[in-house]
């Protein structure tokens, strides 16, 4: 880059730049723009991304879009709550997957269409002055020193730069900036790949996945939001893509799992392989991996997207609170650390799903299908199974928080209804607002501590908790703090299995520190700048 280009007007000048306007740049996004970060999202394409990719949003997703303000509208377009049926190689019903549980606040499994939930994304960016798009606008360089990153950018008419305290790479498996920061992926490229069919109009009412376990050609029928139906087929060593790409054959591949889908109008065909690969490393000084940039996850348990959702609802906060919280940069080097585990597990999982799901031959298929059954004849394998259980915790082995000896791995928090002084039942997310909040038992030691357990310099929010059989009384008025009534008894629950009265969460719904009583008992002190994450950071170092 020339020096006269890198003289940065503000209008070309960003505490964060964003590359890439799929789910994850946009969730990104509409997080920072929540917290007022100066944020630019560039595209390289010149709209929409509009491939119908991933199908499937978790119960931890639709809370992050809670989070982003944007929940009603999501769900506009979602099908709430939907399970998968597996058949055995004979095409009989052989186990169904319906998980009940919403201790996040939504249902486990809900299917969408991408391009929708890519449009409402977008247009939840319209409410933020502080947040821009380009579209057309390609990542060609990059270059960075102790206090920036310089961008240069192509798009029709020439060249551009632009500036930004931090970068996030959300631009896919084929990332530019993963590239250009020469960061390698490690793991594997799988030789199996499937042929993905979309359809529209369909006629079937029934609103769960089915999984054909077939070793002749195994299948998977999933319905989606307005109509839409899906169907994949993976291909044989041998088949060729001119043929399966061919509509008479994949139509008569569907006509053989359900007869009245095989006339259904097309919408989209095309061939994928899948990858179970990680970035070596998420971060290049001031630049960030994040979504499909990060890693790659097979398909077979639908968490590739769902995955980088989390990485943006780690991500934002702690490039809000470096921007404009006054905590140190460090924070950012807790990311990785905190999502890599989980996002790994999540590979791993998926893996074992398909080995499942892509038997190599009939007697491998009637051995793993047979175990299946007679595990489901004993009811603690049933409910692990029926109930999702088996998926990985959303839990952090290490980073922005305290650990206690009975405690070393922070969780998410439940987030159940609660009640209002006023009688109204919201989400709990709802109340804690969209910084730290500290959640605890209503008592007097809770109401005069719980102010000095905040970070300095961030959003924060006091909860006062009552417990199910308790009634709300007339208290001194305290505009900082917000009681409500654990009416489903999950939140005492909750800090009873951590030994504590009260807890400080952060923005991403982690508790980052377990309060006890003695904490309440000693006197009130004033808290450092940054605080507890800050703390947890350099306790890692």
């Amino acid at each position: 880059m020339k020096e006269a280009e890198t003289r940065m007007t503000d209008a070309n000048s960003f505490d964060v730049i964003v590359v890439g306007a799929g789910p994850v740049g946009l969730t990104l996004a509409n997080l920072l723009g929540q917290y007022g970060v100066k944020t630019l999202v560039v595209e390289k394409i010149r709209r929409l991304e509009g491939e119908p990719r991933a199908v499937t949003l978790d119960d931890e997703s639709l809370r992050t879009m809670q989070s982003a303000g944007l929940i009603d509208a999501v769900v506009r377009d979602v099908v709430l709550g939907y399970g998968v049926q597996y058949f055995d190689w004979q095409g009989k019903p052989l186990a169904s997957i319906q998980p009940t549980r919403q201790e996040y606040g939504y249902p486990k499994r809900n299917a969408f269409r991408q391009p929708l939930l890519v449009k409402t994304l977008f247009e939840g960016l319209a409410r933020f002055p502080n947040v821009e798009v380009r579209f057309g606008h390609e990542l060609v360089s990059l270059e960075q020193d102790a206090h920036e990153v310089r961008c240069e950018l192509a798009q029709a008419g020439g060249r551009s730069v632009v500036a930004a305290s931090w970068v996030a790479a959300c631009d896919g498996g084929r990332s530019k900036v993963r590239e250009l920061s020469k960061i390698a992926l490690d793991g594997d490229t799988y030789p199996e790949r499937w042929l993905i069919v979309d359809l529209a109009e369909r006629t079937l009412a029934l609103r769960h996945t089915r999984t054909y376990c077939d070793p002749r050609r195994p299948a998977i029928r999933l319905p989606g939001p307005q109509g839409s139906l899906r169907y994949e087929f993976m291909l044989r060593a041998g088949d060729r893509d001119e043929d399966v790409l061919n509509e008479q054959t994949f139509r008569q591949w569907i006509r053989e799992r359900v007869a009245q889908d095989a006339e259904l109008p097309l919408v989209r065909k095309a061939i994928y392989g899948f990858h179970a690969r990680v970035a070596t490393r998420w971060k290049d000084g001031r630049v960030l991996l994040a979504g499909d940039a990060a890693h790659l996850t097979p398909p077979f348990a639908g968490q590739g997207l769902n995955s980088g959702i989390r990485d943006a609802t780690n991500l934002a906060w702690k490039l809000a609170a470096v921007v404009g919280w006054g905590v140190p940069a460090g924070l950012l080097d807790t990311y990785e650390p905190e999502r890599r585990p989980h996002a790994a597990a999540l590979i791993r999982m998926a893996l074992r799903i398909g080995a499942f799901m892509q038997p190599k031959t009939l007697l491998g298929a009637w051995l793993a299908q047979s175990a299946l059954r007679l595990a489901c004849l004993v009811p603690a394998c049933r409910d692990y199974i029926l109930q999702l259980r088996f998926k990985p915790k959303p839990q952090l082995q290490q980073g922005a928080f305290h650990p206690t000896a009975s405690h070393p791995h922070s969780e998410l928090l439940p987030q159940p209804d609660v009640e209002l002084p006023t009688g109204e039942v919201v989400r709990l997310d709802s109340v804690l607002g969209e910084g730290f909040a500290v959640l605890g038992w209503d008592t007097p030691a809770f109401r005069e501590r719980a102010a000095s357990l905040l970070p300095n310099g961030a959003p924060g929010r006091i909860v006062a908790l009552l417990r199910s059989d308790e009634d709300f009384l007339p208290t001194p008025i305290d505009a900082a703090i917000v009681a409500v009534r654990d009416r489903s008894c999950a939140l005492e629950k909750t800090l009873a299995d951590h030994d504590a009265v009260a807890m400080v969460v952060r923005p991403d719904r982690y508790w980052s520190r377990l309060i006890d009583h003695s904490a309440l008992a000693s006197p009130a002190k004033p808290s450092n700048q940054g605080d507890n994450h800050v703390q947890a950071q350099q306790a890692l170092a």
